[in-house]
């Protein structure tokens, strides 16, 4: 179960690295939803402090709230496995459980872990978004623990107040704490969000900070993810 005091939200049916069968979706789905609703309140300003051990100065007013979750649902050794997950997303989208679905491969693993990943972003029909990931078992990924791979991919997004806001805070972290370091940022992806995804060194755990452009105010660019 996820609580609060978790360092990141995680789903326990995957946490032995291995991206589950279909058989165990409807499982693994319910943990999603659970997560999601255990971290979508969190105080924003108090996950930053205990994150990253401070809250650099000038960004608390920044900070509106948890944009999404990013769940690691392992890792797959056949494609087949990553398209058999979208597409019971889309199913559950055609039962009306799901708003829209959209996927895309990610560019962070890859350039910064040397194996393909790929993403499901959801909408929920009350508004929450929830984002999926897995990653390839392959080459210098497996070297690292499965604890560390969960740590490094499941994260929590940080909603900001306006789109210059995005690279402020990101500064103000980079720059403010040695241990912390940019590893992506993007502006107007498909799905109209300027993002950054920020690493604790010292911890593996990622931190994304984001804001998500009105609906048909954005031009599309390659994601970050």
């Amino acid at each position: 179960m996820n609580t609060v005091q978790d360092q990141v939200p995680a789903v326990s049916a995957t946490r032995d690295g291995r991206f589950p069968s279909r058989a165990r979706f409807d499982a693994v789905w319910e943990e999603i939803l659970q997560a999601s609703g255990t971290w979508s309140g969190i105080d924003c300003s108090g996950y930053v402090q205990k994150w990253c051990g401070t809250v650099p100065d000038g960004i608390t007013e920044s900070l509106v709230g948890v944009n999404h979750i990013g769940l690691y649902l392992g890792d797959y050794t056949r494609d087949e496995e990553v398209l058999d997950w979208n597409s019971y997303l889309r199913d559950l989208r055609s039962a009306e459980r799901i708003s829209s679905v959209e996927m895309g491969p990610s560019y962070i693993s890859p350039r910064q872990y040397g194996t393909q990943g790929w993403w499901n972003s959801c909408r929920l029909p009350d508004g929450r978004t929830i984002e999926t990931f897995m990653c390839k078992s392959y080459g210098p990924w497996l070297e690292r623990p499965v604890d560390e791979r969960r740590r490094l991919m499941s994260h929590v997004a940080i909603d900001v107040r306006s789109e210059p806001d995005v690279q402020r805070v990101l500064r103000a972290l980079d720059d403010g704490v040695d241990a912390l370091e940019t590893i992506a940022f993007t502006e107007a992806d498909e799905l109209g969000h300027t993002y950054g995804h920020v690493r604790n060194n010292a911890s593996k755990i990622v931190l994304e900070i984001v804001h998500q452009a009105p609906q048909g105010e954005h031009v599309p660019n390659d994601g970050g993810r």
